[in-house]
């Protein structure tokens, strides 16, 4: 199976999920994480990716999913970029590949695991009923269109968070790379560079249908875990997402911020 992703494409989940990083749309910032050309959005090439792993991996009722992906090496603007997949021992797994030779841009996997629990925290953000609805209808009238539920609520969640409270990561660093100010967007960010490293979605297999998420929905921050080296750090953290006050998602997303 092969990808390519466009400028309309980056613009396109760049409206969706306000992640206006100028990676994303300069060569000139690009360059700073020592690649030749535009950067496409990690979460924009995991939609697929995602579809495609939902469609091999069995799930049954009641029973939760995850799916995992470490992003090892970014995809360029307008180039192609292979798919493969593999079962073993009962779980998926996907590398994703240069169409002609190179490193791995992307490896995971998908799987049936025990339940997930949550214990809920003070960070508590419940989003607004009107704006997921139209927010919903963008993506399923779009990059989203004919995808399951899980894949539009891990995408909402990641969307809201890195729009609103990417910030938050910050507050578990040192002095030495905190930021000057609060950030209020993050195409505003020119003094650090923040890239995504890693994705995880543990959900209820509920979702793994394409249906009506409804907009009763909230998510909490949890277990901010930043590692730091003199002049950039890297971690995690996890989200965990209500739906009618009930816990149906955990996401874990693995974070590197370096000081520019």
């Amino acid at each position: 199976m092969q990808l390519k992703f466009s400028a309309l494409d980056i613009e396109s989940w760049a409206s969706l999920s306000g992640d206006r990083n100028p990676i994303h749309f300069s060569r000139e910032a690009a360059l700073r994480m020592d690649v030749d050309d535009v950067v496409v959005h990690g979460m924009l090439v995991l939609l697929p990716i995602k579809h495609r792993m939902g469609r091999i991996s069995v799930a049954l009722p009641h029973t939760w999913t995850q799916f995992k992906a470490l992003l090892k090496t970014p995809v360029l603007r307008d180039t192609t970029v292979a798919l493969s997949t593999s079962d073993r021992h009962g779980c998926a797994h996907f590398k994703l590949l240069p169409e002609i030779g190179g490193s791995e841009h992307m490896i995971g996997s998908m799987r049936t695991v025990p339940a997930s629990t949550w214990s809920p925290t003070a960070s508590r953000f419940e989003l607004q009923a009107d704006k997921v609805e139209l927010w919903l209808e963008q993506f399923h009238q779009g990059l989203g269109r004919g995808l399951d539920d899980w894949i539009a609520l891990d995408a909402l969640i990641f969307s809201d968070f890195i729009c609103n409270y990417i910030d938050v990561v910050f507050d578990y660093l040192t002095p030495e790379l905190l930021l000057v100010q609060r950030l209020s967007k993050l195409e505003d960010l020119s003094t650090h560079l923040v890239v995504q490293t890693s994705h995880q979605t543990t959900f209820c297999s509920s979702l793994r249908s394409f249906g009506e998420l409804g907009t009763n929905i909230r998510y909490e921050i949890d277990n901010v875990n930043m590692i730091e080296s003199p002049d950039k750090a890297i971690g995690t953290l996890d989200l965990g997402v209500y739906i009618r006050n009930c816990h149906v998602m955990t996401i874990t997303i693995g974070l590197m911020v370096k000081k520019i």
